[in-house]
């Protein structure tokens, strides 16, 4: 039985947002290097004590429940490299309607049967490439036909899939067509996402392919390539294809030209809470948890918060104090 929320909505910014989609980064760890995402090197990942619990995870779920919030997507790093994920899941779905997942496809087989019990059967799956070499280069890890597979597999299996594309200049762009092309073989989409600046120190700049170049791209091969609306509140254009079974989404992640529909709050692994997928920093609600904070109080700082949300990432990126157009490893943020 789901558990019941307050009816009305209480989080809503100073340009008159409501928030209600709430990204949960439950772990930063991950069994991929991919490029765009993090070092070669990787990062110094959390100790398990520096994590939310499942229960603190549980804990807030139901706050921001009680404040309006109705969709929840569970992301990483790879969140099914975090022992015992179903035991959240199964919580969550007593909590939430909603309730979303994205991942690499590397572990998903062994969770299939689950998610169908309990009827989460949306997948956000990412991919680079679909050149086995190419991905095992841009992913560090030589995976491709596990996570093909297992993306047939959930196709098969009835998942209502979205496979992740980020489109990286000179690496992978030469693909776009090809991804393209998957909409007329199976019903799924496919969503390409601007490249961003992520990882300090790795010039990943460079390789920035905008939302337009993208879209021209597609629209020089299928010049009937045809814009529509499916969620006034969706980070993603969306095109249809005459014949095709599935459809494009095209995410401008840096042009930021869709941030003036954003309903989109953040938890990183470590507990911050995000307004902005551009912050610098955010509230920490994991430290105050565990200083002993009621919910009402909780409840007061994820208000104020929101109610403090900039009207773009642009105004975002400007509060940054580094200020060098970079920002940390995007495993530790959550996506």
């Amino acid at each position: 039985m789901k558990e019941k929320s307050l009816a009305e909505p209480k989080l809503i910014d100073q340009h008159g947002r409501q928030m209600n989609y709430l990204r949960i980064a439950v772990t930063d760890r991950c069994n991929l290097r991919c490029q765009y995402c993090m070092p070669s090197e990787g990062i110094d990942f959390l100790q398990r004590k520096d994590l939310l619990s499942y229960e603190e995870i549980i804990r807030l779920s139901r706050i921001f429940a009680q404040l309006g919030v109705n969709k929840i997507r569970l992301t990483g790093g790879e969140p099914f490299v975090r022992k015992d994920i179903m035991s959240l899941i199964l919580q969550l779905n007593k909590i939430f309607k909603s309730i979303h997942i994205t991942t690499n496809a590397t572990l998903i087989h062994t969770y299939f049967d689950a998610l169908k019990s309990v009827g989460r059967q949306r997948l956000n799956i990412s991919i680079d490439s679909l050149d086995p070499v190419r991905f095992a280069m841009m992913t560090r890890r030589n995976d491709f036909e596990r996570v093909w597979s297992n993306i047939i597999q959930a196709i098969d299996l009835g998942f209502a899939v979205k496979l992740n594309i980020v489109v990286m200049k000179g690496v992978n762009d030469s693909e776009i067509l090809d991804f393209v092309d998957l909409i007329f073989r199976y019903p799924i989409s496919v969503r390409f996402i601007e490249s961003m600046p992520f990882n300090a120190h790795s010039s990943t700049e460079k390789y920035f392919m905008s939302a337009d170049e993208i879209h021209r791209k597609i629209k020089l091969k299928y010049p009937e390539l045809k814009h529509f609306v499916s969620d006034k509140n969706s980070a993603s254009l969306h095109y249809d294809l005459p014949g095709a079974q599935g459809n494009i989404g095209i995410i401008p992640a840096y042009s930021r030209s869709l941030c003036a529909q954003c309903n989109r709050i953040r938890l990183t692994p470590k507990g911050e809470l995000l307004t902005c997928l551009y912050a610098e920093r955010g509230v920490d609600l994991k430290e105050k948890m565990r200083k002993g904070y009621q919910d009402e109080e909780l409840k007061h700082l994820i208000i104020d918060a929101v109610s403090k949300k900039k009207k773009n990432g642009f105004e975002e990126e400007k509060m940054r104090k580094d200020n060098k157009g970079y920002f940390q490893s995007m495993t530790s943020i959550g996506g």
